[in-house]
């Protein structure tokens, strides 16, 4: 499902042992922590599958529009969060209600709410923006709305060591200028000292081909610049049109260069959407044709009155799926690991009115580099809709980066029950439309595990050289499961005392655990050389692992 090809087997079971191309090269893994997302650290397998692992829906909702001043106003798509000095902070768009069909609201603008739990939010009284004239709100910008109005953007903290002070805190938005301001757009950069008191810089965003919906962020240590993934949109020939994703660099988040589509529907997308129904008495006999051709009258274009003789009668196809927003993020404690919770938007037309989906949900997609994605999920889901008549039946858009919450991750999202046309839930509870922000919950590091087969599995990992002195597993064995950890030279010759025949038996659902062999977990005489880890295991989940 992306630009970069996928490798179609992620989801399948091992049958025989597979070698990858790693051979006698080591991998450097140092301290940090290694997911297993993808085949990086599986040189052979064999009764063992990398599975998905989407997040619980809690379905409360923690954010609504439920203070006085939020009166007509709708929560938007669009908003952020960060957890930062014990507090959850976000940062979430709001809308009017009332506004004219297929235009922008008057009003969309950014508000803040924070929660020392990350369940009970506050909305505080800030006095910074005034709007239906009062400033007792705790909107942040734009700070003046009858100059513009902003939509679709994303917060976060500038990692950037060169980052000024007051500049620690910035907000890549669309901005709406109101006639006769002189102020420019599309897009532009919000710069903040904390998060609240906002200002729009000075400086234009420039060398974008497009950028649209919500753009995601940050400051990336390894190439020591900004990375920016931005919506774009792509036409078909002869007609229509798509959407996807890029990815872009910058020195400084404001002049951007190095365009590369990176998120797109496939050719298996393509094909996604429900094949037409043939109704014969809805058939006419097309004129303009040589010879008579039996077609649909919905299925006849605008282009047909132009086709010329012998043309090509297939209808030309729209695409059934778009990435609406990219939402990649750096993964936080893991070594070079990528991920994009992006929302895809699902839609075609079947012919029949108000029957085809026009809503969206969130994929998974994983990289190694920001630029190369994978899609472990075999294109289903990460986060699905809400059941009928739930606030998030129709739309849900998961915030960029989930929140560490002590050994769980928290995927904040927005939830709506109407769909991409307006259209109301038939079964949202007193004809109520109805939008907020929920969470969803899994496990620390949880996107993706190995996981080992119930009659049991085998995996080595090519030869990796660490620093510690202990390894610990990210693990899961349920009620029923059991692993032990094997350690071999780099040539795959056991190493003595650390033979599966010393190593104990780990039977635990610890993000922790600590392999030890007869009771020894100190393995730091092996630090700095190459070894090569070998996992055996049945009926368990293997996320990550790392040496401390």
């Amino acid at each position: 499902m992306m630009a970069a090809t996928t490798i179609r087997m992620l989801a399948l079971a091992f049958s025989a042992v597979l070698t990858t191309t790693a051979g006698d090269s080591v991998l450097d893994v140092g301290s940090r922590k290694q997911l297993f997302i993808d085949y990086k650290f599986i040189e052979s397998a064999e009764g063992v599958t990398l599975i998905m692992n989407p997040p619980a829906r809690t379905g409360g909702i923690v954010i609504q529009p439920d203070a006085p001043w939020e009166n007509g106003m709708a929560v938007g798509s669009y908003s952020s969060v960060i957890r930062e000095n014990g507090k959850v902070r976000v940062w979430y768009g709001v809308l009017d209600k009332r506004h004219e069909p297929h235009q922008n609201p008057d009003f969309m603008g950014v508000a803040y709410a924070e929660s020392a739990d990350g369940i009970h939010f506050v909305k505080p009284r800030l006095g910074l923006v005034e709007h239906n004239g009062s400033r007792q709100n705790n909107l942040v910008f734009p700070v003046d709305p009858t100059k513009l109005a902003v939509g679709g953007g994303s917060v976060w903290i500038d990692e950037n060591p060169a980052c000024p002070p007051d500049e620690r805190y910035k907000s890549w938005q669309k901005i709406y200028p109101k006639r006769g301001t002189g102020i420019r757009g599309p897009h532009r950069i919000f710069v903040s000292p904390d998060g609240i008191r906002w200002r729009l810089s000075d400086k234009l965003v420039t060398g974008l081909r497009a950028a649209d919906t919500q753009p995601t962020w940050f400051w990336d240590p390894r190439l020591k610049r900004y990375i920016g993934y931005s919506r774009e949109w792509a036409r078909l020939a002869p007609g229509g049109q798509f959407r996807l994703a890029s990815y872009n660099e910058s020195d400084d988040m404001f002049h951007w260069r190095g365009m590369q589509i990176v998120l797109s529907p496939d050719e298996i997308d393509f094909t996604a959407s429900i094949r037409p129904l043939i109704e014969p008495r809805e058939m006419t006999v097309e004129k303009e044709t040589w010879t008579p051709v039996l077609q649909p009258k919905a299925a006849v274009s605008e282009q047909a009155d132009r086709r010329e003789p012998d043309a090509d009668q297939v209808p030309v196809p729209g695409a059934p799926l778009d990435i609406y927003g990219p939402g990649v993020f750096r993964c936080e404690g893991a070594d070079d690991v990528y991920i994009a919770l992006m929302s895809t938007f699902h839609h075609w037309d079947n012919r029949v009115p108000d029957s085809w989906p026009d809503t969206g949900n969130v994929r998974l997609a994983v990289s190694r580099d920001g630029r190369h994605f994978q899609n472990p999920g075999g294109r289903q889901p990460f986060l699905r809709l809400g059941p009928a008549g739930a606030f998030d039946s129709r739309w849900v858009w998961a915030l960029p980066r989930p929140v560490r919450m002590a050994d769980e991750l928290w995927v904040y999202y927005f939830g709506g029950n109407r769909d991409h046309a307006s259209r109301l839930d038939p079964d949202a509870p007193g004809g109520a439309e109805r939008t907020g922000i929920s969470r969803a919950v899994m496990r620390a590091d949880g996107f993706v595990s190995a996981d080992f087969d119930y009659a049991g599995g085998s995996l080595i990992t090519p030869p990796v050289r660490f620093a510690g002195s202990r390894l610990e597993l990210n693990i899961d064995t349920g009620g029923g499961g059991v692993g032990r950890v094997e350690l071999f030279h780099a040539d795959g010759s056991p190493l003595p005392g650390f033979t599966l025949a010393d190593a104990d038996q780990i039977s635990t659902n610890n993000v922790r655990a600590v392999a030890s062999w007869r009771g020894n977990k100190d393995i730091s005489a092996l630090a700095g050389k190459p070894v090569r880890l070998h996992f055996k295991m049945r009926a368990a989940k293997l996320y990550a692992f790392q040496f401390r």
